[in-house]
């Protein structure tokens, strides 16, 4: 049975079709997963976003929506761009892999960077970044999308306000731009090292030579029976003191 020229090209261009979605596929595999948290509120740094990571190659980026977007048309606007690997819509359940993905905030309500600061998780949002934070993940808040000062503020709510931030920055929460996000190595889990009973381990700090500096966030992550261990000539930050206060944590020098 003999085949005609044009069935040939077909059956040609069916396989370079199929070899192309396989590739794809491949490519897809390889990225690591990023949500893009929204509020309840639309935003155009939501669309910002996904416009400047269209050349990305890192990531496989997952908008976090309310369901109530998709009747009002966001959603597909967020569709519309070839960066949005899907849609993921708001649930009381996290998704499964949120430990090994990316986290990104391209905007950043003031009041959920204050609950943040304070530990407050009182809304999808900071329930999220509780979640991460607990599960060591990364979290992005872009810089773009902070709210401006409008130079009218009273100095000492200012002062408070950038303690707020320096606070968040403390529990590894990253601010940072687009570019520099796209530009930075996909995270991975740091690997399990020999602690066979599992006691918490407080990391080195390089830039201190061997002494350990311990922040506010190692006194949650860290403490064991409301005790944290300190060896000689750790370095204390004043915000970790007030955060042991807080918690009813002693801190002691073994």
């Amino acid at each position: 049975m003999g085949i005609s020229e044009e069935q040939l090209k077909e059956l040609v261009l069916r396989i370079l079709k199929e070899l192309e979605k396989k590739e794809a596929d491949g490519r897809q595999e390889n990225r690591q997963k990023l949500y893009m948290v929204c509020s309840v509120s639309w935003d155009e740094a939501y669309e910002d976003f996904l416009k400047e990571m269209e050349q990305s190659v890192e990531y496989s980026i997952y908008p976090v929506i309310p369901a109530s977007w998709q009747e009002q048309g966001y959603a597909a606007v967020l569709q519309k761009y070839k960066s949005c690997s899907g849609i993921v819509y708001r649930s009381l359940e996290k998704p499964e892999d949120l430990e090994t993905a990316v986290t990104v905030f391209p905007a950043v309500p003031r009041d959920m960077l204050v609950k943040a600061a304070l530990c407050i998780s009182d809304t999808y949002e900071t329930s999220w970044i509780s979640d991460c934070i607990e599960m060591g993940s990364r979290i992005v808040f872009l810089r773009s999308g902070l709210k401006r000062f409008s130079g009218r503020e009273q100095p000492a709510y200012t002062k408070q306000i950038m303690a707020y931030y320096r606070q968040v920055l403390e529990y590894g929460i990253e601010i940072c731009g687009m570019r520099e996000l796209s530009g930075r190595e996909p995270y991975r889990p740091a690997p399990q090292t020999g602690n066979p009973e599992n006691i918490p381990q407080l990391p080195l700090k390089t830039e201190h030579g061997k002494k350990r500096v311990i922040t506010a966030s190692n006194v949650d992550k860290f403490a064991s029976d409301g005790v944290l261990s300190l060896q000689q000539g750790d370095i204390v930050t004043d915000m970790a003191k007030d955060r042991a206060k807080l918690l009813n944590i002693v801190l002691k020098e073994t």
